[in-house]
């Protein structure tokens, strides 16, 4: 039986789906993003599907040939991405996460 259960799924520009998971063994969050086999994808159905064949995504780990990188950002516009991670039970991090591994 999966543990993974699919608790917000976002649609993004250019058939991309932004899926906030949970594996419900441990209650611990994730984001993935993944790549839509077609627009209407979304119909009833396609998430129970989808929950069916999800595993959990690897952690990245950061080694010696990591780097750190800094970026400006809007203070407005992170602050909204903030609340709305904390809103779906993410961090800001495991969203910036899921856009790296993908």
């Amino acid at each position: 039986m999966n543990t993974i259960k699919i608790t917000h799924a976002v649609p993004l520009p250019g058939s991309i789906l932004l899926v906030v998971i949970e594996n419900q063994t441990n209650s611990k969050s994730d984001a993935i993003l993944l790549t839509m086999p077609c627009e209407d994808a979304l119909l009833s159905g396609y998430i129970e599907s989808l929950e069916k064949t999800l595993s959990w995504p690897d952690d990245i780990q950061s080694g010696e040939d990591s780097e750190d990188v800094t970026f400006r950002i809007d203070e407005e516009l992170y602050d909204r991405v903030r609340k709305w991670c904390a809103e779906v039970g993410i961090s800001i991090e495991q969203l910036a996460l899921a856009f790296i591994r993908f």
